[in-house]
């Protein structure tokens, strides 16, 4: 109707994020895989549009939703463009520095880095971490979780030294809060990251450092102790380091048959990783 003012766009109050948290948690359960989830929320994106319009920040909200569950089921490509339409309806509503805009380019640059296109990224992680840290202090989760995503693209469009130095702030950060789980869980990334990249020495130093920090805090059984020494063990028997690789994998044989039994799926992966370390120990 000409004339008629537009319906006003307002944000949620803050306790709706445990209900929603509390809804997802009930999909998850009842779809039975990431990929059910999906089609699930993209069942509710066409409900909303019906209901509100494009224009409604219930809408917009439920496009979040459906972006995460294709990302949880590594559909990143079919996130990518409800990221963007979120994201650009957050700008125009709540402004280009409000919590849930910078939230949303945070989830975005996240999308991005799942497609392989860290320039692209680079920028909307940035502006994130950026306001993050302004609005909020560089120590809050947030501004972390920002920082070891800016991380993250330096490493991936070749920058190694200035991410990992950046991987290190984070780490220290997390773990001056007192939350030890996030900061070895950064580590195992930053770990991880140098591995597919081929930086074998950057990774042996940073893996070998997590299993003596996860073994002295959890235990030398702990599954992510386990965990960390099978990435040790890879990159060990990458770099060539075959005695030693085949040191940890049997280790790692003994622990994970331990924990979880002969017959787990754990301890199948850590034989067959044994066996390929020792058909390379082989004469020819």
């Amino acid at each position: 109707m000409p004339g008629r003012p537009p319906r006003r766009w307002y944000t949620p109050p803050r306790w709706t994020g445990a209900l929603t948290d509390f809804i997802d948690r009930r999909v998850d359960r009842v779809a039975g895989s990431p990929e059910r989830a999906a089609e699930i929320t993209d069942r509710w994106v066409a409900t909303a549009l019906r209901r509100y319009g494009a224009d409604s920040w219930k809408t917009v909200n439920t496009w979040e939703a459906a972006a995460k569950r294709h990302d949880d089921a590594g559909d990143h490509r079919g996130s990518l463009e409800l990221r963007r339409r979120v994201l650009a309806a957050r700008i125009q509503h709540l402004g280009p520095e409000h919590r849930l805009t910078l939230n949303a380019e945070y989830a975005l640059a996240g999308t991005l880095l799942g497609l392989g296109r860290p320039a692209e990224a680079r920028p909307v992680a940035e502006h994130a971490l950026e306001c993050y840290v302004a609005g909020l202090g560089p120590d809050d989760p947030a501004s972390l979780a920002a920082l070891e995503r800016c991380a993250r693209i330096q490493v991936e469009v070749g920058e190694t030294p200035e991410g990992i130095l950046k991987y290190r702030r984070a780490i220290d950060g997390f773990r001056a809060r007192g939350d030890e789980d996030r900061a070895q869980l950064a580590t195992s990334n930053l770990g991880r990251l140098l591995l597919a990249r081929d930086d074998f020495g950057e990774a042996l130093g940073v893996f070998r450092e997590l299993v003596d920090v996860q073994g002295r805090q959890l235990g030398a059984d702990a599954p992510a102790t386990l965990a960390s020494a099978r990435d040790l063990a890879l990159t060990l028997a990458r770099m060539g380091r075959l005695h030693e690789a085949h040191v940890v994998a049997q280790n790692l044989v003994a622990g994970t048959t331990r924990v979880h039994g002969p017959d787990h799926g754990s301890t199948a992966d850590a034989h067959r990783l044994l066996d390929r370390i020792e058909a390379s120990l082989r004469p020819d």
